[in-house]
């Protein structure tokens, strides 16, 4: 005699449907689904915030090989005010070549004027410039016109490519937009670079001192 299966093979499926619908399956539907939400933030704010972490963990580096330049503490710190001076100026591209001369004028360490350099970095450039055109329109006795961070990177990008490209049209839009604050920011430059450089110089050499002493053999 034939059996029918029709109706357990529905009541099966009917069954299968149930299970997938139950309450629990919703609810780890629901967590997996906020789950990628999150993720999903977190991998839109990751970038910038991978960036800073970057340049913060790049700079920290540059401190500890500073500290293990193989030096007096004097000639350490002395080179490093060096290449925070250089840092301060508005001369990109040649600021490490500056910071090894005045270094070897100063017979002083060079590794250290190089690290010192890194003083000036994306995120204090624009303080750094706008503080030096602001002090040098006071030197020469001009009225400083109010210029924002991102005009300041302007002008400075504008440099960049004037130097890079050799283009005639690049150096005179360079030119037209720079010529009104690149002399108060050379003067401010160096009287805000002198005062960085004078305010490191006894931390720097401190922590040098330190640094060695502990690393002596006893």
């Amino acid at each position: 005699m034939s059996k029918d299966y029709s109706n357990s093979y529905n009541v099966s499926e009917s069954e299968k449907n149930d299970r997938c619908s139950a309450p629990g399956q919703d609810m780890l539907i629901t967590t997996i689904s906020q789950k990628a939400g999150r993720f999903k933030i977190r991998s839109e704010t990751r970038p910038k915030q991978s960036r800073d972490l970057r340049l913060g963990r790049r700079l920290a580096y540059y401190w500890r090989r500073l500290m293990r330049v193989r030096a007096t503490p004097h000639e350490v710190a002395l080179g490093c005010a060096a290449g925070i001076f250089a840092s301060f100026t508005p001369f990109l591209g040649f600021q490490m070549l500056l910071a090894g001369g005045l270094a070897f004028v100063l017979r002083v360490s060079i590794p250290a004027a190089l690290l010192g350099t890194f003083a000036g970095n994306p995120l204090s450039w624009p303080a750094i410039w706008a503080t030096s055109y602001l002090a040098g329109a006071w030197l020469l006795g001009h009225e400083p016109v109010l210029l924002t961070s991102d005009q300041v990177n302007t002008s400075m990008t504008l440099l960049l490519r004037a130097a890079t490209d050799h283009s005639p049209v690049a150096f005179e839009a360079a030119a037209d937009f720079v010529t009104p604050i690149i002399k108060p920011m050379i003067y401010g430059s160096v009287l805000i670079g002198l005062i960085a450089a004078a305010g490191s110089y006894y931390p720097t050499r401190r922590a040098v001192r330190v640094f060695q002493k502990r690393r002596r053999p006893v």
